[in-house]
């Protein structure tokens, strides 16, 4: 894929929830229709290492997860920040949105990196994907008042910490956890990307994690982290 027709893809996923946003209700039924076209992607150890490679020498190491659509399907698109921040788009990935899992996903696995202390459990990663689809119709309404995202920034500590090298994978999908910052309103969420190494409920608890952030809104960092965001935005970078 081009990056020109990268730079359509996140346009058409841009156009789709500002109108929605902006009182074309009959868009929300088509947004959730795509958040729910799969259950995940897959990275893999080699996408992982170039990652580590790109982003060795920065302070805040980050994967922006951008939401496009192309030919009818949700797709994401992966780039580290230090790339972003650069305006290297020849660095991104693209991820089909999947529905199907292979057993060595399901069934246990012997070769497990075992973190000491990982971030979430099992039950709460399992919770957060179950909140997400119990409540996303609850979660998108709550967005018309909102910027609505069009990104997700993943800590790129929650792919390095999977521990998986060459071909080997793991898995991302939706989850929808506490928004501290929204706490006292009507829906105290936000949407977030999960990342576990195997889906053996013996062993995701090992290896949850989870620490991101959808954007916009911004944070610490600004809309100048975010130069692909600046050019699907028709933004002079």
């Amino acid at each position: 894929m081009t990056t020109e027709n990268i730079f359509e893809a996140l346009r058409t996923w841009k156009n789709l929830v500002d109108s929605y946003t902006i009182d074309n209700d009959a868009n929300g039924a088509e947004i959730l229709n795509y958040l729910n076209q799969g259950t995940h992607f897959s990275v893999s150890g080699k996408e992982i290492e170039q990652w580590r490679m790109n982003l060795e020498k920065e302070d805040l190491k980050r994967i922006h997860a951008y939401m496009g659509i192309h030919e009818k399907q949700l797709k994401f698109f992966l780039i580290d920040s230090k790339s972003d921040k650069d305006a290297n788009f020849s660095t991104i990935i693209m991820k089909d949105f999947l529905r199907d899992f292979t057993e060595a996903k399901i069934e246990s696995s012997t070769d497990m990196v075992v973190n000491p202390l990982p971030p979430i459990t099992a039950e709460s990663a399992i919770n957060r994907n179950f909140r997400w689809n119990m409540f996303g119709t609850a979660w998108l309404q709550s967005q018309k008042e909102e910027d609505f995202f069009q990104l997700v920034s993943i800590p790129f500590s929650d792919y390095e910490r999977m521990g998986i090298e060459g071909a080997q994978t793991c898995t991302s999908f939706f989850g929808l956890t506490e928004d501290m910052e929204k706490k006292d309103s009507d829906f105290p969420y936000h949407i977030e990307i999960i990342t576990v190494k195997s889906l053996a409920i013996s062993h995701m608890s090992e290896t949850a994690e989870n620490y991101s952030t959808p954007r916009p809104p911004f944070s610490v960092d600004t809309l100048n982290d975010y130069q692909l965001l600046k050019q699907i935005n028709s933004v002079l970078v």
